[in-house]
């Protein structure tokens, strides 16, 4: 019976040790979300990278367009629960390394929407580009 006891006490205590090291803290839901978005858009701006017709930058557009449109409502919750997010640019420092990497990725998002224009003519660069207007817009 000790020894039951022992163990159930160990689990806890690692289980409440783990959730304060991995995600303790005001914006601990935020960090996983972004840390969602920030490996969509990380895999996005590699394959963007390499694309050089339109073919590449309408499949790589449509997947990230895909994955963003999971991660959207996410955000969009987000953003109601935590008011600052939309007020300036200022990353809350609580964010960590995953705030720091949102922002520097975000930032050479707008590099590969001038790429993505070169190709703007195209029939499915226009349809994955639409689509992920529409998704952002409702952030």
């Amino acid at each position: 019976m000790k020894k039951t006891r022992w163990i159930l006490f160990m689990c806890m205590a690692l289980f409440i040790i783990g959730m304060i090291a991995c995600g303790g803290g005001k914006y601990a839901d935020a960090k996983k979300v972004i840390a969602e978005s920030n490996e969509a858009l990380e895999d996005f701006l590699g394959k963007m990278d390499t694309a050089d017709n339109a073919e590449d930058v309408a499949t790589a557009l449509t997947a990230f367009t895909d994955e963003m449109e999971k991660i959207a409502p996410k955000m969009k919750n987000l953003a109601e629960k935590y008011p600052e997010f939309k007020e300036g640019d200022d990353v809350p420092e609580e964010l960590g390394e995953e705030g720091k990497k949102m922002r520097e990725l975000w930032g050479k998002f707008g590099t590969v929407m001038m790429k993505i224009q070169q190709y703007a003519n195209d029939p499915e660069v226009q349809k994955a580009q639409e689509k992920l207007q529409s998704i952002m817009s409702g952030l």
